[in-house]
């Protein structure tokens, strides 16, 4: 179709489809995987590899994610090897660093950030460097401080401050995760800014069983940040810390829970609200495609 509005709307229609339970979403990123690698439009463009990524995350079955993410890992490589260079190898780029989701598939991020799997026309920019620096971490790739001590001499600033506190708190050691947990809620990072940054790695998917420990913890926690901390400082933790990877019963259960124990806080009623609906929507997304 050569009408470009039209191929958003398809697109967008779709999307709300898998959302709504009408279609699976294992056949949108069948879509996806054909389909978007000859797409023209960057924005359009920007927008199906986001939505394709929140599907593996959210609404593909538990035991399909792995195998989805490296599928869609493939598919980001091969767009990324055929566009014209530009913003369409920007946003390829972006999506399969995103969609690296075992240690093979983020080790071979590291030989794009370095050139030895070089694109023509691609520069792999500093942000893009930090994601894949901070997965190493998270994926305990052989030599991820090595890379991330390079990442840090290339990019003293603010930005690379907050990368590497991701970096600190994704490291998959429970004593990492004990002493990373404890400080967020005491002396911070130094600033709000920073104290984010660092709980924005501390949750990683294949990390669940590591975590396992601190999902009651951070249920029972947050009727006290809503009550005791400020607007801004609660709205991170949550943000960050709740465990949106594990999508099951057990976990809305805890939420509800968490949800009568907040009394008439109407920020943390609506946070547990709009989390509760979340999750129960992506149950519902699962159970379609196991449907399939």
């Amino acid at each position: 179709m050569d009408d470009t509005l039209l191929r958003l709307q398809l697109w967008a229609s779709l999307w709300h489809m898998v959302r709504d339970q009408q279609l699976s979403s294992l056949r949108y990123l069948d879509l996806v995987c054909s389909k978007a690698p000859q797409e023209p439009h960057p924005e359009l463009v920007e927008t199906i590899t986001a939505n394709a990524l929140a599907a593996i995350a959210r609404y593909v079955p538990e035991d399909r994610i792995e195998t989805e993410a490296h599928r869609f890992f493939e598919a980001s490589l091969g767009a990324l090897q055929r566009v014209p260079e530009g913003d369409l190898q920007k946003i390829w780029a972006r999506a399969l660093i995103g969609a690296a989701a075992s240690r093979d598939d983020v080790a071979f991020l590291g030989k794009l950030a370095d050139g030895e799997f070089a694109v023509p026309g691609l520069v792999v920019d500093q942000d893009m460097r930090w994601a894949i620096a901070v997965k190493w971490v998270a994926y305990d790739v052989p030599g991820a401080g090595e890379r991330l001590g390079v990442e840090a001499g290339r990019d003293p600033s603010d930005r690379g401050a907050r990368a590497r506190l991701r970096a600190e708190t994704a490291v998959p050691d429970p004593a990492v995760k004990a002493r990373a947990w404890d400080r967020f809620l005491g002396e911070g990072y130094g600033s709000l800014h920073l104290t984010a940054a660092a709980m924005s790695g501390f949750n990683w998917r294949h990390q669940r069983e590591l975590l396992e420990p601190f999902i009651q913890r951070f249920f029972e926690t947050v009727p006290q940040v809503f009550a005791a901390r400020d607007k801004e400082f609660a709205t991170d933790f949550f943000r960050n810390l709740a465990p949106s990877y594990r999508v099951d019963e057990e976990t809305i259960g805890r939420a509800r829970a968490a949800l009568d124990a907040v009394g008439d806080n109407v920020l943390a009623r609506r946070t547990l609200r709009e989390f509760i609906d979340d999750m129960e929507r992506a149950l519902r997304c699962r159970a379609r495609a196991d449907a399939d």
